[in-house]
């Protein structure tokens, strides 16, 4: 009993883009999601310390740059000096960490729908909503629908509701919700997503029974997307962006 109409009807969201083709979160990894025919992408949104929202998972640079420290603590021009592409492979040298309105430009340039996550650092959640959500109603157009906002922070969602209370907002959670139709009334959202470590097969059945939209992440495997699909899930969010479960 899986929601009769899901607002993402596609069965899978590229990760972060094409983030196994292509270092995550970049624009390189978007066009590169469109190239093998994914229709969604999922991007990160996090504030700088001058407060420019900017494209990147991590609380700090390290992983995915040559750079070190947190990105709360460093400026934009700062970030837009490393280099966000070289760990992933050579090719990639030149690749920058996106701010957030070029990164929405070409979503619509490639005609790609869009899932925005807010993921603050710790203290943030409020202006990462309210400066993003700013951006969207500038930059997206608001008849085009194919966007919705998701994060795991309530404080970051519940100023994304005020700012744009008609674009849908997914609560992410790592422990699958006993009442999942609560959950969502209490948090003023429409879809939930969880992590798939916990999503058992308890779990399942019983979001599946509650009639919800739920998606999950991350899956790489068909098999597994498969088995997750048939189980109830909508939609999944994978790395491999040409997985077809």
């Amino acid at each position: 009993m899986s929601a009769p109409n899901p607002f993402v009807k596609e069965r899978l969201i590229a990760h972060r883009g094409a983030s196994a083709h292509a270092p995550e979160n970049t624009l390189a990894a978007m066009r590169e999601a469109k190239r093998r025919g994914a229709e969604w992408v999922e991007i990160d949104v996090k504030l700088t310390r001058d407060q420019r929202p900017v494209i990147i998972h991590d609380d700090t640079v390290d992983r995915t740059t040559n750079g070190r420290g947190f990105v709360a603590g460093l400026t934009f021009e700062e970030i837009r000096k490393l280099d966000a592409g070289s760990w992933f492979a050579p090719e990639f040298a030149d690749e920058r960490i996106p701010a957030f309105t070029e990164l929405l430009e070409t979503v619509l340039e490639e005609d790609l729908s869009l899932q925005v996550e807010l993921k603050p650092t710790a203290g943030d959640d409020w202006e990462t909503a309210e400066i993003a959500c700013i951006e969207l109603k500038r930059l997206w157009p608001e008849e085009r629908g194919r966007l919705f906002i998701t994060s795991f922070s309530r404080v970051a969602l519940a100023r994304a509701a005020e700012l744009l209370p008609d674009v849908p907002r997914a609560f992410a959670v790592v422990v699958p919700p006993r009442d999942p139709v609560a959950l969502l009334g209490a948090v003023n959202c429409q879809i939930l997503h969880c992590t798939s470590d916990l999503l058992d097969a308890e779990a399942l059945a019983r979001l599946d029974a509650s009639g919800i939209e739920f998606a999950t992440a991350t899956i790489d495997d068909p098999a597994e997307a498969r088995r997750l699909i048939d189980a109830g899930v909508q939609t999944i969010l994978s790395n491999v962006a040409d997985l077809r479960p």
